[in-house]
């Protein structure tokens, strides 16, 4: 096996993947600061709020292993250029049709968009730059940047310009989505070889729609990656965290909204999640070497949601903003580790199914809170919904942390090894 640095990645891959993850996420965040407000101004009941900001998760969560699937069959170039593309018109599209119905389809869309976006970025981790915890580390960190700027910048362009301007806005976001695809080496992510050269499973005529239909067979595919202890961890942890993301991209802005945070200051609220969260990334390698990484999942999950939770007991903008700052560290600290778990669990020609699966099993918790939380805010207000919410992860990391105790073999590597691996536990 050739030395780790012998094969150097250019700057240019580096850039490309690292863009596509930043401009993707980022829209994800510019919606949740947008979006909920359009809602709101559509004089919706609380469970419809749940519903249409719920639907932003539904089609990633049947297509995103038919997405992953792609990904491993005809490369991510075409298939993050197809998606971008998506994610440039249907922002403009909002202002246009003023609608309940129309948000609800519109949200569909828009988050299968920013969804594959990042299940892209994070599958070239593995395909381009070698599964190497680094590059996991940096690409975690990056998309912060975008993290800082686009809540605070769209919060103000809708509190001075309105929602025309705010939607414009999201969508020449979205253009970066674009120029960050057509810098992917094409000729490596399309010609069916991995960035190590190894074949991966043959495009049968690249270009027939027949390659672009889902596969049961992809389905069954990366559900038997399940039985992969490391992976079946790896999912469940990402469901739990994405019960608090979800909680802060929708039902969160609303409760501001309700105590009388502008949209500005929920903004500035974004942003320092994510820069905490880009210096909690930086710190996520040096942590493995004194705690072996499943269980620093689990502190930093359990920790992070607990953040959430307790939203209801801030009344000011200084406390949301310091417990706000404190989930941010540990949410960044659990990325760049739950990333290169789940690729390192599997072989590189199922990366993209790999990181469907995890990407699936996030939708679920995804779909399930808002809905949850408008179930719950239209008989007992929306302030309960968070305490459920918290209790509901208590449980599933107890739950876990017994599972992991049962079988030591989901973390048993000795702590700070293998953080540059490609491959399965154990590989060289």
């Amino acid at each position: 096996m050739a030395p780790p640095d012998s094969d150097p990645i250019t700057l240019k891959t580096q850039c490309a993947v690292y863009g596509i993850g930043m401009f993707s996420t980022t829209m994800f965040f510019m919606g949740a600061v947008v979006l909920p407000l359009w809602v709101i101004s559509l004089d919706p009941s609380p469970l419809m709020v749940g519903v249409v900001l719920g639907a932003r998760q539904f089609l990633p969560l049947f297509f995103s292993i038919h997405a992953g699937a792609l990904i491993d069959r005809i490369g991510p170039r075409k298939v993050m250029l197809f998606f971008a593309v998506l994610g440039v018109i249907i922002p403009l599209l909002y202002p246009v049709m003023p609608w309940l119905a129309a948000a609800l389809v519109l949200q569909l869309f828009a988050g299968l968009s920013d969804s594959v976006g990042w299940l892209g970025a994070q599958t070239m981790v593995g395909k381009l730059l070698k599964g190497r915890t680094r590059y996991a580390g940096r690409l975690s960190v990056i998309i912060r940047f975008g993290h800082l700027s686009g809540p605070p910048l769209i919060g103000a362009v809708w509190d001075f310009g309105g929602p025309w301007a705010a939607f414009i806005l999201m969508s020449l976001w979205g253009m970066g989505t674009v120029v960050c695809a057509l810098m992917l080496p094409a000729h490596i992510v399309d010609s069916g070889k991995t960035a190590q050269g190894e074949d991966e499973t043959p495009a049968r005529s690249g270009g027939a729609w027949k390659e672009l239909l889902p596969r049961p067979s992809d389905y069954l595919a990366a559900m038997r990656l399940l039985a992969v202890p490391v992976i079946a961890t790896g999912a469940v942890v990402g469901m739990v965290v994405h019960l608090g993301n979800s909680l802060q991209a929708t039902f969160y802005v609303v409760y501001l909204n309700e105590i009388g945070i502008s949209g500005t200051a929920t903004g500035i609220l974004f942003s320092a999640f994510a820069v905490c969260a880009g210096g909690g990334s930086m710190m996520a390698a040096w942590l493995t070497r004194f705690v072996p990484p499943l269980w620093l999942l689990i502190m930093t999950v359990l920790f992070t949601s607990g953040m959430i939770a307790v939203t209801p007991l801030l009344g000011t903008f200084v406390a949301l903003f310091v417990v706000i700052s404190l989930r941010g560290i540990t949410n960044g600290i659990h990325q760049p580790l739950i990333i290169t778990t789940i690729l390192r669990g599997t072989d590189v020609a199922n990366q993209g199914k790999a990181m469907g699966l995890r990407s699936t099993c996030n939708r679920i918790a995804a779909v399930l809170s808002p809905l949850l939380m408008g179930a719950i805010g239209e008989v007992f207000g929306i302030e309960f919904g968070f305490y459920v919410i918290g209790a509901l992860v208590m449980v599933i990391l107890a739950g876990l942390s017994l599972y992991i105790i049962r079988r030591p073999e989901t973390w048993g590597e000795r702590r700070g090894q293998g953080a540059d691996r490609t491959g399965p536990p154990g590989a060289t």
